[in-house]
């Protein structure tokens, strides 16, 4: 069969068509007939990513026997996969098929509509010359396991745990403590607002327990993990007998390893020493819950206590967002205890974002607790001495003293993050796929990160999160069904290959390994996401893309700027 080309230009309603000339592509394009030996099928349509028209496309590849399409439309990123779909409803290869995108790169750019109708037209010619240098790609597809892994047996990987095991998937949680709950088991009261009770997290842990799809694992942590989405193979370790290890195999990891909160004897505003009575109020709530009262270290009440904001803030450069409503709620907590404790708030800011913090902050003030803005505060022993709003310099002294400290990083964070080849936020947590689109994937496929991992974030949030990277396991790993790697990765010539390792230093997504054997790099292809970072870094250009070679970016870019 002779090689035929199809070009569609798609008008896009008026985003193309009140832009650029049509017609006089159209012409252009008429006059190539028999272009390089291969015959054309040239025709536009009003909107080709429309129902009707990838059904016009596809009756098009189907009657012509076209071996080769060019499609000249929008975005790539819109509706680069709309095009590839078509194509696989048909017998051409769907990596014979090149898009061209004249809406952004011309319609929407070059007011000039004569200037922006003939780059398109070149634009057109790059993209017929490219894909008569294309090759079909085959696409493989792999056993997929769909067991999960689940990192910390906080509230969010409870949470994602008992999702995931309502359809019925096999879920391993590591807790690397002895108890499940994390910091949420410490609390004395729960905000209604966020989603859960006191009595519904105990009932958690305990449906966690008694789920016969969880398998619990206590005082256990990551010791290695290989492999990807879909295959990974994993190996846990006691912490307390760091011998006794596990081999599992899961297809997805969720991370839900938490945070830690800003150790308050690292700042330099705060001069204090185990005598003085400074807590965080993560120690005020593990003694409420204790003790059902605060006491001091000598086991009196307080009768003056101040509970300071933003500790932390500076020094680690960004809002923790919980924290202001969680001290409002320890000043809650003290007035309920004794309503003469006489109780003052320091703040620089008061960050209520959700709906009913302010009824929140209303309800705590009628209590007769007192909130004084300030500029700066230092701290010595129990007394203050603090810059109010107005300049004002002040010296408050308390029985008490009462600390919301910045969440941070869980310790152990980097580590992980290496092991898991996964990125770090340059706050320290690990950093999502993309803040909007995709904001509990990572770098990585397969693994995901919920809760305090991802960042600050309060327990309603952690638990949405959980539910979210629950269904994106759902969605990617069904039972029964085998996946489907990406097919435009990199290869190695092995013949040019000079055993540097560059390439092992520059691949974000660990995909390249070296045979020692053979003295060369190797990719995975099922890891291998075709970034091209390993090709342009390679010293001896052993290393191509497939379906992004020298030739057939040479042969568009020739011809586009011809």
């Amino acid at each position: 069969m002779s090689e035929k080309i199809g070009i569609y230009v798609c008008e896009c309603g008026p985003n193309i068509a009140s832009k650029v000339d049509i017609e006089k592509i159209m012409q252009e394009l008429a006059k190539l007939e028999d272009y390089k030996d291969k015959e054309l099928v040239i025709k536009n349509h009003k909107l080709l990513c429309s129902v009707e028209g990838k059904k016009f496309l596809e009756n098009e590849i189907n009657e012509n026997n076209l071996t080769h399409l060019v499609c000249a439309a929008c975005s790539p990123r819109d509706h680069d996969t709309t095009f590839i779909n078509v194509c696989k409803k048909t017998e051409l290869n769907p990596y014979l098929y090149q898009i061209v995108n004249i809406r952004e790169q011309c319609a929407w750019i070059i007011p000039d509509k004569e200037e922006a109708t003939s780059k398109a037209i070149r634009m057109i010619h790059g993209g017929m010359d490219r894909v008569m240098y294309q090759q079909p790609l085959e696409e493989k597809q792999l056993d997929s396991n769909p067991d999960v892994l689940i990192i910390g047996g906080g509230i969010a990987g409870m949470e994602a745990a008992i999702t995931l095991a309502s359809k019925d998937r096999a879920v391993y949680l590591i807790e690397k403590t002895d108890k499940l709950g994390g910091k949420s088991a410490k609390l004395k009261e729960l905000l209604p607002r966020q989603g859960v009770t006191l009595n519904n997290l105990q009932q958690k842990i305990s449906d966690v327990q008694s789920n016969r799809y969880i398998k619990v694992f206590t005082n256990t942590e990551l010791d290695s993990i290989v492999g990807f989405l879909g295959n990974f193979e994993i190996v846990i370790k006691n912490v307390k007998e760091t011998d006794n290890t596990t081999e599992l195999l899961a297809g997805a990891v969720v991370v839900a390893t938490g945070f830690d909160l800003t150790n308050i004897s690292s700042l330099d505003s705060y001069n204090s020493n185990k005598e003085d009575e400074i807590y965080n109020a993560l120690e005020i709530e593990e003694m409420l819950l204790a003790n059902g009262k605060i006491t001091m270290q000598n086991g009196n009440e307080p009768t003056k206590v101040a509970l300071i904001h933003c500790v932390g803030r500076p020094e680690v450069g960004y809002c923790s967002k919980t924290c202001c409503d969680y001290l409002l709620k320890i000043a809650k907590l003290i007035k309920d205890q004794s309503p003469t404790i006489e109780v003052t708030e320091l703040y620089k800011h008061m960050c209520l974002p959700n709906k009913h913090d302010e009824e929140f902050y209303e309800q705590v003030q009628g209590k007769g607790v007192d909130f004084i803005k300030i500029k700066n505060a230092e701290v010595h022993g129990t007394t203050i001495n603090l810059t109010d709003i107005t300049d004002a310099k002040k010296k408050l002294d308390v029985d008490m003293i009462i600390v919301g400290t910045a969440m941070v990083p869980a310790a152990g964070t980097a580590e992980l993050g290496v092991e898991l080849n996964i990125d770090q936020h340059e706050t320290g947590f690990f950093q999502e796929a993309h803040l909007k689109i995709n904001p509990i994937s990572t770098n990585t496929d397969g693994v995901f990160v919920v809760g305090g991992a991802h960042g600050p974030v309060g327990i309603s949030e952690s638990m949405l999160q959980a539910q979210a990277a629950a269904g994106k396991i759902f969605t990617q790993l069904i039972p029964g069904q085998k996946i489907i790697p990406e097919v435009k990765v990199s290869e190695i010539l092995e013949a040019y290959c000079t055993g540097c390792q560059t390439c092992l230093e520059v691949c974000g997504f660990g995909a390249i390994y070296f045979d020692e054997d053979k003295g060369i790099s190797v990719v995975n292809e099922a890891i291998c996401r075709g970034c091209g970072n390993c090709v342009g870094s390679c010293p001896s250009g052993s290393i191509r893309t497939r379906h992004f070679t020298n030739p057939q970016l040479y042969q568009e870019v020739k011809e586009a700027l011809r």
